[in-house]
């Protein structure tokens, strides 16, 4: 394995950006020896790229697939083009693939790329593989927070402000090139190929403070009935913590794959084991 951490700098934004990387460089006989994709994972809101690598098992999983990791610190711009801030939407989708093709050689192709990301970054995952279905063969959401109009309605404007106001101005305008509801709707005009794989998780007890489980199902219930060739939601207990994004990370493996891990992973943590002792300990 490989682990890289690096500064890129961005022309877009005229700074540095701290990027985490994963190289899969001593892959199992039975994953090969050639790369399978690339994986860019994105951090939630207060968080960085280097949280993805220290709070899960990102790594293992990604060489038990032969994938590289791209973990890019975005701040907390809900990945866009900030009014004002930094120009995340561009450098994620345009500079970020740009100079890791030049300078490690990752694969461009569409087949080989994805993108997923957790509670801010789930929303980011939607947000840049749906407007880019060019781009990402998949995209998955980790307990997201997917619908931001109605953190808008619900929300007290003085606490929305300070978080919101950097991104979308000081009117908290949301445009529709920003609301997932208005991509997913898009993105169900076009053929099934074109079309990228959609994954969306969330804990059943994900209902303090911002609705996780509340805003998913108001995405699911609107979405549910588009022609969209490749959308699976998956729901399990859990709240809005890393051992719910562990697993979620090892679905979206498998959703984006298709090569069976989550039922290996699954019989890994099921397994028994048979506990002996000696002499007095019981």
């Amino acid at each position: 394995m490989a682990s890289v951490s690096c500064k890129l700098r961005s022309d877009v934004m005229q700074t540095t950006v701290d990027v985490q990387l994963y190289f899969p460089t001593d892959l199992p006989a039975e994953v090969g020896n050639q790369v399978k994709g690339v994986i860019t994972l994105l951090h939630g809101f207060t968080n960085c790229g280097d949280s993805w690598m220290q709070m899960t098992a990102a790594e293992r999983y990604a060489a038990d697939n032969g994938l590289v990791l791209v973990a890019p610190d975005c701040g907390n711009s809900f990945y866009h083009d900030m009014k004002f801030g930094g120009a995340y939407h561009t450098f994620v989708t345009q500079e970020l693939p740009d100079q890791l093709g030049r300078i490690f050689r990752l694969p461009r192709e569409r087949e080989k790329n994805f993108i997923a990301g957790l509670s801010m970054g789930g929303y980011g995952a939607l947000y840049l593989g749906l407007s880019h279905p060019e781009l990402y063969a998949g995209c998955a959401s980790f307990s997201g927070a997917v619908d931001v109009r109605y953190m808008f309605e619900k929300g007290d404007r003085a606490l929305l402000l300070p978080v919101f106001g950097p991104i979308f101005g000081e009117d908290l305008g949301f445009p529709e090139d920003s609301d997932l509801y208005a991509l997913f709707e898009r993105v169900s005009r076009l053929d099934a190929a074109s079309q990228p794989k959609i994954l969306l998780t969330n804990g059943l007890e994900d209902t303090a403070v911002y609705e996780i489980r509340q805003q998913n199902d108001r995405l699911h219930a609107a979405v549910k009935e588009l022609p969209l060739a490749h959308y699976r939601r998956m729901e399990w207990t859990g709240v809005h913590e890393w051992n719910f994004w562990d697993r979620s990370l090892v679905y979206a493996i498998d959703y984006f794959l298709e090569n069976g891990y989550a039922a290996r992973k699954l019989a890994d943590w099921r397994s028994e084991p048979a506990v002996t002792g000696c002499g007095g300990a019981r």
